[in-house]
């Protein structure tokens, strides 16, 4: 009779843990990219969800990018995009946001390549938001994404 009672005691606490699954500290996740494989002036668009405890979002949102093969085509920029004041003032723990990118907003291909051209860059990319209490969420990286100038 022990067992059952301290099986349900055990059952009772993991369903009471999952049910508080926010944190104070905003969370991001990617959801979704339109693809692993950009060309020219193709549009690199994410999809990322956003929680947090209190919904007590920020317009901030940092971006970032690694591009070992081609250090001139990393960046960092906080100003470049923000959450939408249509998410914030929706008072909401938790939703999506899509981020598009556009040739010139992902600073790729800067390395110049063989007779003019331009490399291919192979680039991931990082986010991070803060919320109004100054909790800055985990970086989020995406898988690489292979970029081409043409």
């Amino acid at each position: 009779m022990r067992v059952i009672y301290a099986t349900l005691l055990l059952l009772i606490f993991a369903v009471a843990c999952e049910k508080d699954k926010f944190t104070t500290k905003p969370q991001l996740d990617i959801k979704r990219v339109n693809s692993d494989e950009i060309y020219g002036n193709q549009d690199l668009v994410f999809t990322i969800r956003l929680t947090d405890k209190e919904a007590d979002f920020t317009p901030f949102f940092g971006i970032s990018t690694k591009t070992p093969g081609c250090p001139a085509s990393n960046f960092t920029d906080s100003t470049l995009f923000q959450i939408p004041t249509e998410f914030i003032d929706t008072k909401q723990n938790e939703g999506e946001i899509v981020l598009t990118l556009s040739k010139a907003q992902r600073h790729s291909n800067l390395c110049p390549g063989p007779g003019g051209t331009f490399k291919t860059d192979t680039t991931t990319y990082k986010f991070w938001t803060k919320d109004q209490a100054g909790n800055v969420s985990d970086t989020v990286w995406s898988d690489p994404i292979i970029i081409h100038a043409n």
